[in-house]
Parts: C-alpha cells; sequence; structure tokens
C-alpha cells in the first residue's frame, strides 16, 4: 500500500508556489488573501501522483488548475447587492472582481504557455457545468434530493472530474465527487443549525416536505457507503479518504 509520506512527498513545494501566484503586491494592499480549498489541493496532487506526471509537470498543473477554483471562488465571494456598497466597500468589491480575473487570466496564460489546449477546453466545460449548477441550486430548480446533490456534487468537483479525464485516471473521478459533496453538506448543515444562509438546505427543501435533518442523515449514510465501496477497490483512494477525513 502507497504510505502517506509517499502521497505528500513534495506538496509543500507546490503548495508555496500557488502561494507566490496568490500574492499580487498591489491587490493584496486591498482585498483578504484568497480561501484555499485544501481539499481540493489535497485531491489534485494525490491524482496527479497517480498519473505518474512528474514533480514538475504535478507542480504545473495543481497551481494551474486550483487558480482556477480560486478565481471561481473569488468572483462567488462577490456580494450581488449593489446597492448597499458605499464608498470603500465597493471599491473592495470592484478589486475583488478583478482580483478573480487575475486569476482566471494567469491559469489560461499558464496553460497557453505550454500549448495545452485539450485541458484549456476541459476546464472551460468544467466552469461552464459548474455555473449552470450553482444557479440550478440557487434558483432551487432540483425535482428531487438526488438532482440537488448530483448538482453539488458537479459544483464541487468538475474541475477535478474534468483533471481526472484528461490525465486517464478514471477511478478517481467518483471518489472526488462523492468526498467533496459530503463535506460541502456537512458543511453547510452547520451554517443550517446555526440558521445561517444555507442553499443547499434551502433547495432539499424546496423538492421535499420530509424533515431536513432526516435528509442530511439518510444522505451521510449513503456517502460513507459509497465511499466505502470505492475505497475498498483502491490502496491509494483508501489513503485519500484517510488524509481528507482528518481535515
Amino acid at each position: 500500500m502507497i504510505s502517506v509520506w509517499d502521497m505528500y512527498e513534495g506538496f509543500t513545494t507546490v503548495k508555496e508556489e500557488l502561494d507566490k501566484k496568490l500574492k499580487h503586491p498591489f491587490l493584496m494592499q486591498y482585498i483578504e488573501y484568497p480561501v484555499i480549498d485544501e481539499d481540493k489541493l489535497q485531491l489534485l496532487y494525490f491524482l496527479l501522483k497517480h498519473a505518474k506526471l512528474n514533480n514538475e509537470q504535478i507542480q504545473h498543473y495543481v497551481v494551474t488548475i486550483m487558480l482556477v477554483q480560486i478565481a471561481l471562488d473569488t468572483h462567488e465571494k462577490v456580494s450581488v447587492n449593489l446597492n448597499t456598497e458605499q464608498g470603500q466597500s465597493h471599491k473592495r468589491r470592484q478589486l475583488t472582481v478583478l482580483a478573480g480575473d487575475y486569476y482566471s487570466g494567469l491559469y489560461y496564460y499558464m496553460l497557453a504557455q505550454q500549448h495545452d489546449i485539450a485541458l484549456i477546453r476541459a476546464l472551460a466545460e468544467g466552469i461552464k457545468e459548474i455555473n449552470e449548477h450553482k444557479i440550478s441550486i440557487y434558483q432551487k430548480d432540483g425535482n428531487s434530493i438526488d438532482e440537488v446533490i448530483n448538482s453539488v456534487e458537479t459544483v464541487e468537483s468538475a474541475l477535478i472530474q474534468k483533471t481526472c479525464e484528461h490525465f486517464n485516471v478514471q477511478e478517481w473521478k467518483r471518489f472526488a465527487a462523492v468526498i467533496l459533496c459530503l463535506k460541502r453538506i456537512k458543511k453547510e448543515y452547520q451554517d443550517y443549525k446555526q440558521q445561517k444562509k444555507a442553499m443547499i438546505f434551502e433547495a432539499f427543501g424546496q423538492v421535499s416536505g420530509e424533515d431536513p435533518e432526516s435528509i442530511y442523515l439518510r444522505y451521510i449514510k449513503d456517502a460513507a457507503w459509497r465511499l466505502q465501496e470505492l475505497t475498498e477497490q483502491s490502496a491509494e483512494l483508501e489513503q485519500a479518504a484517510k488524509v481528507l477525513a482528518q481535515k
């Protein structure tokens, strides 16, 4: 079985390189350092190691794909209520939008430099799917609990699934969808319990009259079963699941 040490070898260097790309001097004067989704960062690193890429390739692709994810996350943070913004807060919003555009442009530039047109197309398709399913969740367009969960899986894992397809590590696709969706719904459940905004649970309520607590508990049980089924087939997935479960 592959060891945790083997999985993490070189990870710190990749994370440091991503940090360098994110620290634009001007933007850092006015906006917060962007949130890095550590789960997706680790998953990308693990699956690209499994794809047998060399360290330089792994660093390039992890940093590039995480820039896409961070661009999406940065744009999502932007408030849609322009009427409440005045002065400095409006400027901050504009700069946050600019930061998202900067990260997005940087990812495109890095891939274009390598003439990796196929991956650019694959990630563009992933971005399109993410945006479509975000809208579905926000507008509560799902017709069933399963449709809502499918949308969450897509939003959370589409970029990684496209990466899996591109590098032919298909066994990581379903694993990424299940574990990232599980983590997102667990986090949103805490928001729901604290009576904070919880879009996923609002979408659940729109398609079902069932108690949200019951929906959540049934989903957790089902997701745990699916993860067990997936990890029993692969030592690498089993180790990845253990690492991510600690976070």
